[in-house]
């Protein structure tokens, strides 16, 4: 590599380049033949001005961010738990909501989008949306003892959940409370009896 003689003869190119494009100090000097210290000594000499480099768009070349945005996608998508996202995709805590940052500040996913945390919750929800079931079976299925308190709470914190798809007329709570009668009366006559 030569000194910095050698850029006074292409110093108009260089001041052009320099200015115009954002290609690095190190190709810069290997195009006139210089080292790229020599390259960036002549850009403060002259007080050069360089333009930025655009930012890359992360989401379009994230694997991850195109995978998160797929998941969110699906119906129902909010009331996935943050660990089956994390189980789908492969990865730990903190590089997940690095993503899950990035793709809510642009608005491509849900802000309710990974903010479940329980996966009973999850289970719940998914019987909930397809399942012709008392919201009270659900819980009780899923494991959770006031279902119908989870639902309030999470409308109550913005949640878009919908009614249930199963409601009671007249003669089916009837039906269902003379059912529950008549068990309890057999339990009842079993254990004298037997």
């Amino acid at each position: 590599m030569e000194n910095i003689g050698a850029l006074k003869r292409v110093k108009d190119r260089l001041v052009k380049d320099l200015k115009k494009s954002t290609v690095s100090f190190a190709e810069l000097g290997k195009r006139y033949g210089v080292s790229r210290q020599a390259v960036f000594a002549f850009c403060q000499r002259k007080g050069i001005k360089r333009p930025k480099k655009p930012k890359r768009e992360h989401t379009k070349n994230c694997s991850i961010c195109r995978s998160i945005i797929r998941i969110a996608k699906k119906p129902h998508s909010d009331f996935i738990s943050s660990r089956t996202i994390k189980k789908q995709l492969g990865l730990e805590g903190p590089r997940l909501l690095y993503h899950f940052d990035i793709l809510r500040k642009k608005g491509l996913i849900s802000p309710k989008f990974g903010r479940l945390q329980s996966r009973k919750a999850e289970l719940a929800y998914q019987l909930y949306f397809k399942k012709r079931l008392p919201v009270r079976t659900i819980g009780w299925q899923a494991g959770i003892i006031n279902f119908h308190a989870v639902i309030n709470q999470h409308r109550a914190l913005g949640w878009d959940v919908p009614g249930p798809l199963f409601t009671y007329d007249d003669t089916e709570r009837r039906k269902a409370v003379l059912k529950t009668i008549k068990r309890r009366k057999r339990r009842n006559v079993n254990k004298r009896g037997g």
